[in-house]
């Protein structure tokens, strides 16, 4: 019954093979006109070109980069800013009038793996009545843990808080999760806590159609 609801799903890791997907950290090559969002850290660049073909099921483009920002925060607010191939862009320098964190830059390797969720509710396939095992299941999945070198996943369900974060899809006919960053202090600085915040992307899926990627909105976990 569970295998029916598996869903693929991209895993950033920054150690095993794999072909380079990405770079966390560094500073951000932007458009003319769009700016480092003030009082966030640039997280990731996503090179959409570069992943793997089938390692996700969701309506990304086929090229172009993401970029991902957010306040170093145990609970903070972000953002994604799509960059169509083919845009000229210029990195940009750290401002001195502006609140801006560089974190250190490394490259993010793609690795295909599988995503299950807690809760048949997460999922719009109908696998029919209650069955007895749901809770072993969400039991299982919830004490699954991630390798160490995993900084992030793209696609797949939105997880369970741990610590009171409020977060999830309001529906998962309409929307979509963009992925998941896992952010610590050594990766991106004290703000994002000891014990590390989980930021994601949500996008409803018109708005992903339409790669208005500036309408994500943000949820976010932290441990502890």
């Amino acid at each position: 019954m569970w295998l029916q609801l598996a869903r693929p799903v991209l895993e950033l890791h920054t150690v095993r093979e794999g072909p380079v997907v990405g770079y966390f950290g560094g500073k951000p090559a932007l458009p003319e006109g769009v700016e480092w969002p003030d009082g966030m850290t640039y997280l990731v660049s996503l090179d959409l070109s570069a992943i793997p073909a089938g390692s996700h099921d969701i309506d990304l483009p086929s090229d172009g980069h993401l970029l991902f920002f957010s306040e170093p925060d145990i609970a903070p607010e972000a953002e994604v800013v799509y960059v169509p191939a083919g845009t000229p862009v210029t990195e940009r320098e750290l401002e001195e009038d502006a609140y801006h964190q560089e974190c250190e830059r490394f490259p993010l390797y793609g690795v295909r793996g599988w995503d299950f969720p807690f809760n048949r509710e997460d999922s719009v396939i109908d696998i029919g009545e209650s069955r007895y095992d749901e809770k072993v299941f969400s039991s299982i999945k919830w004490h699954l843990t991630a390798d160490n070198d995993c900084v992030g996943t793209i696609g797949g369900y939105t997880d369970r808080a741990t610590g009171g974060g409020e977060h999830g899809l309001e529906s998962p006919e309409t929307e979509t999760l963009l992925g998941y960053l896992y952010v610590d202090a050594d990766l991106g600085g004290e703000g994002f806590g000891r014990d590390g915040t989980m930021v994601g992307w949500v996008l409803a899926n018109e708005d992903l159609a339409q790669r208005r990627f500036d309408r994500a909105r943000t949820v976010s976990d932290f441990n502890g």
